[in-house]
């Protein structure tokens, strides 16, 4: 192999002729030895030599060296035109271009006269590519993924003809005057109040106006925007149609509805939905709530479109056409945020597609107080784009017919192509990371020059007066038109204030309530419903082969209502079955939820022959909704950001997240707490989505053994969500069921066991009557018998079914076992009513397998304290900082105690909790560190209140 370095896209600018002329051999011999940026330039290359081929054919001149270096140099412009392109409003200095010189191509000085093919010179031509290549908008779409595309671009940008009318212009300004005016009023009559202004890229106005006309024509019905903080209010009001009295009142907090003071959020995280009419028909516009974890909302915004294109899909419509999701990024976020990439990642896949997004990229060339050197590793903030392939614009903010053009580029691919596409709007901030802040701290050259310009809206207006399209005089009159209408928004939210966010309720949320209620609508079913789901559940077409393996399974599964023997798994998917025929669709996603990471779902076969995919569920009838079930890619974050998003969309679909273990929900922490326990509170908008999330302790060490249940209980609050950990699989029947047809919607999140996923815990039965219990009683204790219990202990989940084999072992009748299977809202009511059964000198006490400091145990202490008077005794794990052990052994001994201490110890115990193989461990091996359970009892337990 040669010696010659291998090309980076840092080291772009260091070619030569003698290097590209040695890696073209290289290229020629192995595509693959060279690196893909250099790889991507000579496709490009070898694409203008076909085109020089076919001149050929048709009767041109054959190609000349003199051509062939012209065809190169054509070639290297469309490759890296962008390097050399005025892209920066505040004119800093870029790097030469070198593979645009012309010694890169064996050209020189004396050979710009010399004619080229087509006609002209070559001092003409390349006076022609520096003005599509070099100007305002630099392209990068060589890396794009198909010769089509690259051929459009090409085609696009040099054959462009478009031009924005006199009247066009004239608008262009009223935006940005529009954009520029609210800021410095708003600047003006409430100083020092944060806004996070536009001021710098008020052309991302006329950019957005300009994709939603262009969406519009192209079929589009709906825009579904994500952003951050930067310009959120100037967007609010100039794209999204927010009245001003709305923000007015908002910076001057008149709002006052005598609700809970401590919810609402701050002005620049609310959305809003509003409409903008187009030539083609009115293009409705919904910008999504977003706290401050900035590029949380992406996920967001593709779940939500997703689900919005699934609906017009369903009604026979183009969905990818009609939805159009829109993302803006800042750029120091873009590259720094992970999930960013976890939504590139699903961009194009089967069950995350939305067909492409249009991201536009705030450009401030600045963090917070971090320059482009300590933000990022690469050249520019969208290289991160092209690990999809998708093309990216630069423009410069100036320029605002630039990026008019720029967004009808970008829009138009879209459509074409139905990918991801990037405008990289490179502009400036006016003022610090807020309006509070110095920016010259740390960046005092940057902001020499900010302090400098005169602003985008004062050199366009200047440019337009140049060139007659209006006076000096219209767009001055334009500004006081502005202040007019800001000053009278002003005293009309002075006599009237506005509620800042229109209420919920409305849209596709219609019929939807606030109000929580532990009343569940009808949820069982009759006995033909069950026959016929469990029938389908157990058939798969002729010709389909089923897995060896899985031919019991489905059996079993279509006896069920013979058998009657219920587990948790074939409950969920009797309730899936029958919601379908109700009328409900369903869309469950997570790593593996197909088959199920216990190998217990199998909701979807593969056929052992072909691989062919069969979901038996969505062959129970003709016309029936449908089950989606997706292998999500190796993410939590934006994956469960994504099916939030979906569930906000349709309110009227049972939407699942399951993680694969329940501790995988650790890296999505913020969609949990940011979106699911408080958007509601915070935002007033609600959501249903559902979380499964596998739970219990088995020996397989710290990870995987908790779903951090703790951490969810501490987020409750104002019956935010609901907290479940049913112990039956008819108890998670009746859940699902209920979470899908009641007239609320809340979070639920659901611990769900691993171990007894399989188990036969419930029958039949008892789907054909009752309904979701939220405490179950022990039903082995009757009336006469509950006189004589000494001891109730309280628990949830896997470890009853524990608890009850100790007891049945020992043949206990002294100990009751009550479940709470919904920890949170709490029953209070029926709890009362349970706990009356038993004698008042009985010791209450709270059993579980977590740490103390995990679990339920803390939470349901101050609840039983605050609204039973009870105080609840503790048996379980003792505090640790971590949530299990991981020795098999420890685990064992530990368990076995807590049961001891609940229940009662086994005769010999000490053999059953041995090694794995069942012999005893060795004599001279040292014994384990156990940490010890603890039992604890209130003096006042005894004398408790009820």
């Amino acid at each position: 192999m040669s010696d010659a370095p291998r090309a980076n896209p840092s080291a772009l600018n260091g070619w030569n002729a003698e290097y590209i002329d040695s890696e073209y051999a290289r290229y020629q011999a192995d595509p693959n030895s060279v690196d893909p940026s250099v790889r991507s330039f000579f496709a490009g290359f070898d694409l203008a030599l076909d085109r020089t081929v076919v001149a050929t054919s048709s009767g041109a001149a054959p190609a000349t060296p003199f051509g062939v270096s012209v065809q190169r140099l054509t070639e290297a412009y469309r490759v890296f035109g962008h390097l050399a392109a005025k892209i920066d409003p505040l004119s800093q200095p870029r790097p030469p271009a070198e593979p645009l010189a012309l010694t890169c191509h064996g050209l020189s000085e004396g050979d710009l006269e010399r004619v080229v093919a087509g006609g002209g010179t070559l001092r003409q031509l390349i006076a022609k590519y520096e003005s599509i290549y070099c100007g305002s908008i630099g392209a990068e779409f060589s890396h794009c993924g198909t010769p089509a595309e690259r051929e459009w671009f090409v085609s696009t940008l040099e054959n462009a003809t478009e031009q924005l009318s006199n009247e066009r212009r004239a608008a262009v300004l009223a935006e940005l005057t529009s954009s520029e005016t609210l800021e410095v009023w708003l600047g003006k009559r409430y100083v020092g109040k944060k806004r996070f202004s536009l001021e710098g890229g008020e052309s991302l106005i006329p950019m957005l106006r300009a994709l939603t006309e262009r969406a519009g024509s192209l079929g589009a019905k709906e825009i579904i925007l994500g952003m951050a903080h930067r310009g959120r209010l100037n967007v609010l009001r100039n794209y999204m149609g927010k009245e001003s009295e709305r923000i007015i009142t908002e910076f001057e907090d008149s709002w006052k509805d005598g609700s809970d003071q401590g919810a609402g959020d701050v002005k620049y995280h609310r959305g809003f939905s509003g409409d903008q009419m187009t030539p083609s028909g009115n293009v409705h516009l919904s910008l999504l709530n977003n706290p401050s974890h900035l590029e949380s909302v992406n996920a967001l915004v593709l779940g939500r479109a997703r689900a919005r294109q699934d609906n017009a899909n369903a009604a026979g419509r183009e969905g990818q056409a009609e939805i159009v999701p829109l993302l803006v990024h800042g750029d120091a976020a873009l590259p720094g945020q992970g999930v960013v990439a976890e939504c590139l990642n699903m961009a194009n896949l089967e069950g995350y597609t939305v067909g492409g997004t249009i991201h536009v990229v705030i450009n401030n060339q600045v963090g917070f107080t971090t320059d482009t050197d300590d933000a990022r590793s690469t050249d520019y903030c969208t290289d991160v784009a092209k690990m999809v392939n998708a093309p990216v614009l630069h423009v410069n903010g100036d320029d605002p017919e630039a990026c008019v053009r720029a967004m009808w580029i970008a829009m138009e691919y879209r459509h074409r192509f139905r990918r991801d596409v990037f405008v990289d709007l490179c502009c400036f901030r006016r003022h610090g990371h807020n309006e509070q802040d110095e920016p010259g701290y740390t960046q005092p050259e940057l902001y020499a020059l900010v302090r400098a310009h005169p602003g985008t809206r004062a050199k366009y207006a200047a440019s337009l007066t140049a060139a007659g399209v209006l006076t000096p005089a219209q767009a001055e009159e334009m500004v006081e038109r502005e202040i007019a209408s800001l000053d009278a928004s002003q005293q009309a939210a002075h006599a009237s204030p506005m509620r800042p966010v229109p209420p919920a309720g409305g849209g596709a949320w219609a019929g939807f309530v606030h109000a929580y209620t532990f009343d569940s609508p009808k949820t069982a079913i009759d006995l033909k419903t069950l026959e016929k789901v469990c029938s389908a559940m157990g058939t798969a077409p002729d010709g389909f082969n089923v897995h060896t393996k899985l031919k019991g399974l489905l059996d079993g599964r279509s006896k069920l209502p013979q058998t009657k023997k219920l587990s948790h798994a074939d409950a969920e998917q009797i309730a899936f079955g029958t919601l379908l025929l109700d009328g409900t669709p369903i869309r469950l996603s997570g790593q593996d939820s197909r088959r199920g990471t216990f190998s217990q779902r199998h909701a979807v076969l593969r056929d052992e022959k072909t691989g062919a995919r069969l979901t038996p569920l969505n062959q129970l009838k003709e016309k029936q909704s449908s089950l989606e079930v997706w292998d999500s890619p190796l993410s939590e974050y934006s994956v469960m950001g994504f099916e939030y998003g979906f569930s906000r969309a349709n309110p009227r679909a049972l939407v699942m997240w399951e993680g694969q273990f329940g501790d995988f929900c650790n890296t999505a922490q913020v969609i949990i707490d940011q979106y699911m326990a408080a958007s509601e509170i915070k935002w007033d908008r609600w959501a249903g989505l559902t979380l499964l999330l596998p739970h219990g302790y088995e020996g397989q060490g710290p990870e995987h053994s908790s779903a951090r249940m703790e951490r969810f209980l501490q987020l409750c609050g104002d019956n935010n969500m609901e907290v479940v950990y049913p112990s039956t699989g008819a108890q998670l029947f009746h859940m699902l069921r209920r979470q899908a047809k009641r007239n609320f919607r809340k979070p639920l999140i659901v611990m769900t066991p691993k171990k007894f996923l399989r188990a036969e815990t419930s029958t039949t039965d008892e789907l054909l009557t009752g309904e979701f219990k939220h405490l179950i009683d022990d039903p082995k204790v009757d009336a006469g018998g509950a006189k004589k219990i000494a001891k109730v202990v309280y628990c949830t989940g896997k470890v009853y079914h524990e608890l009850n084999e100790r007891r049945d072992t020992l043949g206990s009748r002294d100990v009751a076992l009550v479940r709470v299977e919904q920890l949170y809202p709490f029953h209070a009511d029926l709890a009362k009513q349970i706990d009356a059964r038993y004698p008042r000198e009985a010791k209450r006490l709270w059993a579980q397998e977590e740490p103390r400091n995990a679990g339920a145990f803390m939470f349901i202490a101050d609840v039983f304290r605050e609204q039973l008077g009870i105080n609840l005794g503790y048996i379980g794990r003792a505090t640790s900082a971590s949530p299990a052990t991981g020795s098999e052994y420890a685990h064992k001994k530990q368990q076995d105690k807590i049961l001891s201490e609940a229940v009662g110890p086994l005769g010999g115990s000490g053999a059953a909790i041995g090694h794995s193989n069942g012999s005893p461990s060795p004599s001279n091996a040292p014994e384990p560190h156990i940490p010890e359970t603890k039992v604890t009892q209130s003096k006042a337990t005894a004398k408790a209140s009820r």
